[in-house]
């Protein structure tokens, strides 16, 4: 087996390597995605955009709180 160069590794992730003929595979734990250079490198980009886009979303700090709602009165059907 070719000898693989490890471009990048999160423990308990994946990583990505790329072998000697060139061809990038990114290895995460049920998949794996192999890219030639060109290519990896378009989805290089647009992972970095969508990154750039994202926003998780946040739990608020602090304690929760409860707030008072006082009832709004019905408003009644005018009659005939």
């Amino acid at each position: 087996m070719d000898e693989q160069t490890l471009l990048a590794a999160l423990k308990d992730f994946g990583a990505v390597t790329v072998c000697p003929g060139g061809v990038i595979h990114i290895n995460l734990p049920h998949y794996s995605l192999k890219f030639l250079p060109s290519d990896f490198v378009k989805f290089a980009e647009l992972v970095a955009m969508a990154v750039a886009k994202y926003e998780p979303e946040r739990k608020p700090s602090g304690k929760p709180h409860l707030q008072l709602v006082t009832p709004q009165p019905e408003e009644s059907e005018p009659t005939e």
